[in-house]
């Protein structure tokens, strides 16, 4: 993937994420046994994102253009892990690929930070999953 492609990609990604966080912290959050824990990540997740985008508009120079999108949040809080996950396995990996194509240093230390951030994320939601589904945490 070429720089101005990838760039595009994690932006539209972040955007998403962004959105869909901040209704499922709201949707899930009344859980009676996770409720707290799943609104207090979902809500700092789409928190952590959306100043992530900033700073990728600032990479890019091109803005991120974010806006409000109609989102389709998951059935089951088990489900919007399970994709959560995945999700931040991909942005890992995209995150991983831009370091690569950036030239200027400071910029690939800002991404790398943004790289280690969604591992941080990723391990986040690898916990509340197992919590959920009964094991130690």
């Amino acid at each position: 993937m070429k720089l101005k492609e990838l760039m595009r990609v994690l932006i539209n990604e972040e955007m998403l994420d962004v959105n869909v966080y901040a209704e499922e912290a709201e949707l899930f959050g009344a859980d009676p046994k996770h409720g707290k824990e799943i609104k207090a990540l979902f809500s700092g997740l789409a928190e952590e994102k959306k100043a992530r985008l900033k700073e990728i508009g600032r990479i890019s120079k091109g803005g991120t253009g974010f806006r409000q999108r109609k989102t389709e949040t998951s059935r089951s809080v088990e489900a919007a892990l399970r994709l959560h996950i995945t999700r931040a396995q991909t942005g890992i990996r995209l995150y991983t690929e831009l370091i690569i194509l950036l030239k200027k240093p400071e910029f690939k230390e800002n991404i790398a930070a943004m790289c280690t951030a969604e591992r941080r994320t990723l391990a986040a939601l690898k916990k509340l999953q197992l919590s959920i589904k009964g094991g130690k945490a």
